[in-house]
């Protein structure tokens, strides 16, 4: 060994183990964001509940829920383990997956809200009933 001196195939082979070369060689295809079956169906699942659930190979109900909210099948890929996203692709499903959360966070702050307010009312409609009977 020489300080400095480089040995190619040791490197190539350090590279390859790592997993270097195969996310450098899925990137140079198109598709570099990933995401695993699990991760996904955890995430998106509130994009369509019912269609991750129709079946229990990952496959199927992928394509079923990326069929149902219009995803072109050209943006994404699916391999054995994992989903494979074209670059801006995994962006439009993060903007239909907000505009769900943030539609379920609004009405459940709009029912809180209710039951505060109602409280309140009934409240001072005792006060005012109370009001009546002591005068």
């Amino acid at each position: 060994k020489k300080p400095g001196d480089v040995e190619p195939p040791l490197i190539m082979h350090q590279l390859t183990c790592n997993g270097v070369l195969e996310g450098i060689r899925i990137c140079m295809r198109g598709f570099p964001n990933r995401m695993y079956y699990p991760d996904f169906k955890m995430r998106y699942a509130i994009l369509g509940a019912t269609e991750m659930a129709s079946s229990s190979d990952n496959k199927v109900a992928t394509y079923a829920l990326m069929d149902k909210i219009n995803f072109d099948r050209q943006r994404y890929r699916l391999g054995h383990t994992l989903v494979f996203f074209r670059a801006g692709a995994l962006a439009g499903l993060e903007e239909a997956r907000d505009d769900i959360v943030i539609k379920l966070v609004r009405y459940m702050q709009g029912e809180v809200l209710k039951k505060l307010r109602t409280a309140v009312y009934a409240k001072r409609r005792d006060q005012r009933e109370l009001i009546k009977v002591a005068q």
